[in-house]
């Protein structure tokens, strides 16, 4: 074991998530000791913080999580997931970037700088698409775009508001799905996974869908297995998306894993499984 035994879990609220898992540890034999991300304020150095323990990142913040990953790990700290990881499936299109890379299945998808551009883009393509933050979660700022005119509207207020990160346009591939999507939870290995259904084509469990256990199928499996390989995921979830033909894509790669919403209806003993995971990195 690693001196000190303690595992600590930096957090930015403490969810059902972070009590679950602090639990799990604990009934482990593991010490936690919980760190607030408003709080901290670190050194940029090669000192050692805290005992140089294991991190478990849990901070909601994008931005935060990222730099404090970065931090810690320049200090010697093994963090849970890397600042590599949490950077690439923060940003919506590094991820696709890293799975384009590494040949796993995807939504076509393209980056623009200017509303003409996209607009163009998107006519040549066809529609309708999907158009997305580069940053962002729990489907907010997800819209479909189905013509031209939308296109423009759309365009327009993406390039004409906000800061210099919303003037980039994500825009991907629309899935007509049957009625839901996948997420496949990967700790270490394929772990388990849950249907999320809804009428909405946004089948996020933020958004109204109905989350459900499945079976998750070798080949689901295995896919994950390698989308999360690509992005240096160790404890993440992946969704896919499944088409009315039955081909399967990744669609998105979280890398703070949420469960509260969907524990009850999968089954699925995430925390411990989690926990587990990190003892093991003390061995």
């Amino acid at each position: 074991m690693m001196q000190g035994h303690e595992v600590h879990l930096v957090y930015t609220r403490l969810r059902t998530e972070e009590r679950m898992l602090a639990d799990a540890l604990r009934a482990r034999g593991l010490g936690v000791r919980t760190h607030a991300d408003s709080e901290l304020v670190l050194p940029l150095s090669r000192e050692r913080w805290q005992d140089g323990g294991p991190v478990l990142m849990r901070s909601m913040s994008f931005t935060r999580a990222r730099y404090l990953a970065s931090i810690l790990e320049v200090k010697g700290s093994r963090v849970l997931n890397t600042a590599q990881c949490i950077a690439t499936c923060g940003d919506k299109a590094l991820t696709t970037l890293a799975l384009a890379r590494a040949e796993v299945p995807i939504p076509w998808a393209f980056v623009g700088f200017e509303e003409e551009a996209c607009v163009a883009q998107m006519q040549e393509r066809g529609f309708p698409v999907v158009t997305k933050p580069v940053h962002g979660s729990w489907g907010r700022m997800v819209a479909r775009v189905d013509g031209v005119h939308a296109a423009e509207g759309m365009m327009s207020m993406r390039f004409e508001m906000g800061g210099a990160q919303d003037h980039v346009a994500l825009v991907q591939q629309y899935i007509d799905k049957p009625g839901y999507d996948l997420r496949v939870y990967v700790i270490g290995k394929a772990v388990g996974g849950m249907r999320r259904r809804s009428e909405h084509w946004v089948t996020n469990t933020a958004r109204g869908a109905v989350p459900e256990r499945y079976e998750v199928p070798e080949s689901h499996a295995r896919l994950a297995e390698q989308a999360a390989r690509a992005v240096g995921g160790e404890m993440v979830a992946v969704d896919l998306l499944e088409t009315r033909t039955g081909e399967v894509l990744v669609n998105e790669i979280n890398h703070c894993v949420e469960f509260a919403r969907s524990i009850e209806f999968t089954g699925i003993p995430l925390p411990e499984l989690m926990a587990d995971y990190v003892r093991e990195t003390l061995r």
